[in-house]
């Protein structure tokens, strides 16, 4: 009987025997003329990796040995049971393994290994997917404020993201089973790194693939000082009771009140000039990384920036402590001739504090601290999120709806220059976004059973909308004058009519879309 037969026997039909040369080519394998080539110079016995393949998928992996002396004790350890063959004066014994990746190591170190797949490819290459590790799942962050919580997977949050750290693909490569922690006390925000893993990667086993570098990608981040002993971090939780918040303190802020649920905050601003507060900051600001995408560090030696932070205060041991929320950072720019435009950088509320009102609070901290000053022309903010853009939409459009000039008969009456000027002089809102806040909040007082007046809010956003294209067919005409078509043609390309206003269309949805959400939750605040 043949080998194939054989296979074919065994396993029954289907299933198809193909191999790859030592270089996995792609050619056919005459099993003798390879095994007399004298490519072992040390002597360890040759094995020969043969796979099986059903529907084009790797299944029951077979090996053969080729008896390098007789009378030879082999044993395969696996991780559910130990396999014993004594290979006899025979050429070739043959055995399957029911757990064949966790032999590899094993074969590597004690044979001369020769891996054939019948159409599945590189082994080795499908193996080191094993050592390949979402960077996100890894990765545990956690506030500790008593030494149960480093236990406690309830005080645990991931990261959003990591291609800040560990690349675009957000994976690490090397090790199996990976964990990765980065602990910090909750109000001076000790930190820990440490990780752990179940395998690494073995270099010599892998054509010298090397594990990635974690601790240093996370480290290379961290401000000195980060403890890598866990027990030692958790020693520094006795130094929580003597932490207090740093700068000023601007407002207070409660949910729950009266329940068992009860919760306080505190809101503060400060410079960088507080007293211990610059290696502080260096500490807060690494969670940048793992929550605003194209995070960079500020220069705090500029002495325009100015810091917003939240606490909350919590009951502990009789006594009070302090627990870091989020923060704010803003820098006042100037406004020409003679004003001051701050503009908000980065905003953070942190994932174990989200969706508690803190958000809403803490910009309406930042607008009132610039209120009452004159010198402060509008604020502004740097590259808002999609998050953030929500966030003071629904901040704004409260604000707005208790002005003279935002009532439904003056939002129906069209955006105006009074509207402008009273958003910029109580609150400080720069004339972009108050139109914004018009639309909102006309959009909620429209009819919109009311097809005409329905049809006139939509024609006013979509005027505004039309203002770029209207741009273009300006520009458009003035380079009719001064080039001819070819030169034309491949300076400026223009829409089309149709294109124009399937655009518009596009773009109307969007913002309507982006203002329903915005009310929805001005009406679940009322």
């Amino acid at each position: 009987m043949s080998y194939e037969q054989e296979e074919e026997d065994h396993y029954g039909p289907g299933y198809e025997v193909g191999s790859y040369t030592k270089d996995y080519n792609d050619g056919p394998y005459d099993g003798e003329s390879d095994l007399n080539v004298n490519s072992n110079p040390e002597g360890k016995p040759r094995i020969l990796l043969m796979g099986l393949r059903r529907s084009g998928k790797s299944s029951i992996q077979k090996v053969v040995f080729h008896k390098m002396s007789p009378n030879e004790t082999l044993f395969l350890e696996s991780t559910n049971k130990i396999v014993k063959d004594e290979i006899s004066n025979s050429s070739f014994v043959q055995f399957q393994i029911w757990d064949f990746p966790g032999q590899v190591d094993f074969f590597d170190s004690n044979f001369d290994c020769e891996m054939i797949f019948g159409g599945c490819g590189s082994y080795k290459k499908n193996l080191l997917q094993m050592f390949i590790t979402d960077s996100n799942e890894a990765l545990d962050l956690k506030f500790v404020r008593e030494p149960s919580d480093v236990e406690n997977d309830e005080t645990t949050f991931k990261p959003e993201m990591s291609h800040q750290i560990f690349g675009e693909n957000e994976s690490i490569f090397g090790y199996q089973n990976l964990k990765i922690s980065l602990f910090y006390t909750a109000g001076k925000l000790n930190t820990y790194l440490g990780m752990t893993y179940k395998a690494e990667v073995d270099p010599k086993q892998f054509d010298g693939a090397i594990a990635d570098n974690v601790r240093g990608a996370i480290s290379a981040k961290l401000p000195p000082g980060y403890i890598t002993n866990l027990d030692d971090f958790v020693a520094t939780l006795n130094k929580e009771q003597t932490f207090k918040p740093f700068g000023e303190l601007l407002s207070t802020y409660s949910i729950n009140k009266g329940s068992a649920t009860e919760r306080h905050f505190q809101l503060y601003s400060c410079t960088i000039e507080e007293s211990g507060f610059r290696s502080y900051h260096e500490r807060l600001q690494t969670f940048l990384l793992w929550y605003v995408d194209a995070a960079s560090f500020i220069d705090v030696d500029d002495d325009r920036w100015r810091f917003y932070l939240i606490f909350e205060k919590y009951p502990c041991d009789g006594g009070h402590r302090y627990a870091i929320c989020g923060y704010a950072t803003v820098y006042l720019y100037f406004a020409y001739p003679n004003k001051t435009r701050p503009r908000i950088s980065q905003f953070l509320v942190l994932p174990p504090f989200q969706r508690l009102g803190l958000g809403a609070e803490l910009l309406n901290v930042i607008y009132r601290s610039f209120l009452k000053d004159s010198n402060i022309l509008d604020i502004t903010v740097e590259d808002p999120s999609e998050e953030f853009t929500r966030l003071r939409d629904f901040v704004d459009a409260q604000n707005c709806k208790k002005l003279p000039f935002f009532t439904k008969e003056k939002l129906h009456q069209g955006f105006n220059a009074e509207m402008v000027h009273e958003a910029q002089r109580d609150l400080k809102i720069n004339k972009k976004q108050a139109r914004r806040v018009y639309e909102i909040l006309r959009f909620q007082a429209t009819n919109l059973t009311d097809l005409e007046e329905y049809r006139a809010y939509r024609l006013d956003v979509k005027r505004r909308l039309n203002i770029p294209y209207q741009k273009e067919a300006s520009d458009y005409k003035k380079l009719q004058k001064a080039l001819n078509p070819e030169e034309l043609r491949s300076t400026l390309s223009t829409s089309t009519k149709e294109q124009r206003i399937e655009n518009l269309d596009k773009q109307y949805q969007t913002l309507e879309n982006e203002y329903r959400h915005t009310l929805e939750r001005l009406a679940a605040t009322q």
